[in-house]
């Protein structure tokens, strides 16, 4: 799963790290060098273990015994901090090893490059989100992928959330407070939990209608 802001400062990272945290076991990869480390906003700046610039990878396939012994930690949740920006085909190969490991989330570059394709490419669903006001749906617009499964959470504001989900044209997940109310973290967490059972429930109808 993805995770990429509408806008500045609408807390993708705090939401991604959230995602990470309501899976029962999760690898949080960090894929915008530009957001200052996850690493940092989740305070384990100071644990020891790889990011992305003590990544070695030579195309083979990464043993996921080695992203489990060797990532710093918050939890139970594995974190892959971007203290440097990754190539497409690294994360490609990270994604494909931390997969065997549990649910993956992926923080995303908001605005469009090689990069993000490569890994919206690898998401089930990628979250967007939006705070419901004007400027910051506009700008919601401007970064939306125009592939894949996307869905939207909306931070309050004074456009309704189901209207600032069809003015982005995909499904709303859920709704968090306003940026001002501080969106605590139960708000979070109870979201988080909903896009996971979401998703989950999807995958069983898939399922069920292919037997």
């Amino acid at each position: 799963m993805g995770v990429i802001g509408g806008s500045g400062g609408a807390g993708a990272s705090s939401f991604a790290a959230a995602l990470a945290a309501a899976a029962a076991r999760c690898v949080l990869i960090d894929c915008d060098a530009s957001g200052g480390g996850i690493d940092v906003l989740l305070g384990i700046e100071g644990v020891p273990g790889a990011r992305w610039s003590g990544v070695r990878l030579d195309g083979g396939r990464l043993d996921p015994r080695l992203l489990d012994d060797g990532l710093p930690r918050r939890g139970s949740v594995c974190v892959l901090a971007a203290d440097v920006a990754p190539s497409p085909p690294a994360v490609g190969q990270v994604v494909a090893s931390a997969a065997e490991l549990g649910a993956v989330v992926l923080d995303l570059p908001r605005m469009a490059c090689e990069l993000r394709d490569a890994a919206i490419a690898l998401c089930s669903l990628c979250v967007l989100l939006a705070v419901a006001e004007v400027r910051p749906l506009a700008a919601a617009r401007a970064v939306r992928p125009p592939d894949g499964a996307v869905g939207v959470v909306v931070r309050r504001g004074r456009v309704p959330p189901a209207e600032a989900a069809g003015m982005l044209g995909a499904p709303l997940l859920g709704v968090l407070p306003a940026i001002s109310s501080g969106a605590p973290p139960r708000a979070m967490a109870r979201v988080a939990a909903g896009v996971w059972d979401g998703l989950r429930a999807t995958a069983r109808v898939v399922t069920e209608g292919a037997c």
